[in-house]
């Protein structure tokens, strides 16, 4: 562990007594009222209460069962160069994307649970596609919000110690908490903000519908995002976790057509308490067509059991989707672990 991480269940315990990092810190904006975030669209937040009622009226709950991991791991370039995209399914929210020579970590998560405690919370029922000892030197980790499943200090404290030099980029108000994994470069963006990251792609941070929160008392005190990494093929696009909102129109007015989008499609009943933070696999084939995206791929489902519907329900779910509005199937499809996609570029109109 790099000398500058504090162990991961201090930092957890820290958080849960609220002794953890404060905040953001700064001016006043258009969705930041001096002490919280809001969407673009605000929306209610579910109190203690709304919880409870769930927690207390949802219908007995099938066991998840256990699904294995890919048969032969898969082989994974040491970098990728050209107009070649490789994005690999690790689990969850996490890719591995590769492109212009930079290899690029999303919301990694490899832990048993997604939890501040090792022993009780979501736990995972099946392995990482791909092991964090078979990654490639990693370049650069986008981490999308503060949500356990989202910002995993473990599985942080463990690439730190592997690669101390990667950059980490997330939203106003992460940093400090981040690094106490044991990261020193990391930048913090607003909704909007750009950075470049070679000569070939640019990351911009961009607006999700969703929220913020490690404990009961830190409510939306730190910011979420999605981002954009921007080159001539075409861009791409990881939301991180999102609702159905403006954002999506948003993103495609600003950067056109998405070569490739990771979108979520679990975590969504019940709907009356899912809806405003969490797609459904309709909402998400509407996301798709909003961004008018060459290809993308659905994330988020089937790994930590986080809400009420099926193991399986998303993806079938989602073929009925996307026979509903007519997108193509093979446009949008649901990976397995250790999947691998080469993308193609961008295909745009002659002239």
């Amino acid at each position: 562990m790099p000398s500058n991480a504090r162990p991961a269940w201090k930092i957890n315990l820290d958080s849960i007594l609220g002794r953890g990092p404060q905040g953001y810190q700064g001016p006043a904006s258009e969705h930041f009222d001096g002490r919280r975030f809001h969407n673009i669209e605000p929306k209610p937040h579910k109190d203690l209460w709304s919880l409870l009622k769930w927690q207390f009226s949802r219908a007995p709950q099938p066991d998840w069962i256990e699904q294995p991991g890919p048969a032969v791991a898969p082989a994974v370039a040491e970098e990728v160069t050209g107009a070649d995209l490789q994005v690999t399914y690790i689990n969850h929210a996490t890719l591995l994307i590769q492109q212009h020579g930079l290899n690029i970590l999303t919301d990694p998560v490899w832990s048993e649970r997604v939890s501040p405690f090792q022993f009780i919370g979501p736990r995972r029922h099946h392995p990482p596609g791909l092991g964090i000892e078979q990654l490639p030197p990693i370049d650069l980790i986008l981490v999308s919000h503060n949500h356990y499943d989202h910002l995993d200090l473990d599985s942080l404290a463990q690439l730190a110690e592997r690669f101390p030099q990667a950059q980490v980029v997330t939203g106003l108000g992460n940093a400090a908490l981040i690094r106490q994994s044991g990261f020193s470069r990391i930048e913090e963006l607003d909704w909007w903000q750009s950075m470049p990251l070679n000569a070939q792609i640019s990351l911009h941070a961009v607006p999700v519908q969703h929220w913020s929160a490690r404990t009961r008392a830190d409510t939306n005190q730190t910011l979420w995002l999605g981002f954009v990494l921007e080159s001539a093929e075409g861009p791409v696009l990881f939301p991180g976790d999102s609702g159905l909102g403006p954002e999506f129109r948003l993103i495609n007015q600003r950067f056109g057509p998405m070569r490739f989008a990771a979108l979520p499609i679990g975590a969504y009943a019940p709907r009356w308490f899912m809806r405003d933070n969490h797609m459904d696999p309709d909402d998400a084939v509407q996301a798709h067509v909003q961004l008018q995206s060459q290809c993308s791929m659905a994330i988020h489902f089937g790994t930590f059991k986080l809400s009420d519907e099926g193991q399986f329900a998303p993806p079938m779910a989602l073929e009925q989707a996307l026979h509903d509005h007519r997108v193509a199937p093979e446009l949008f499809r649901a990976p397995k672990p250790g999947e691998q996609w080469q993308v193609p570029p961008l295909r745009r109109p002659a002239g």
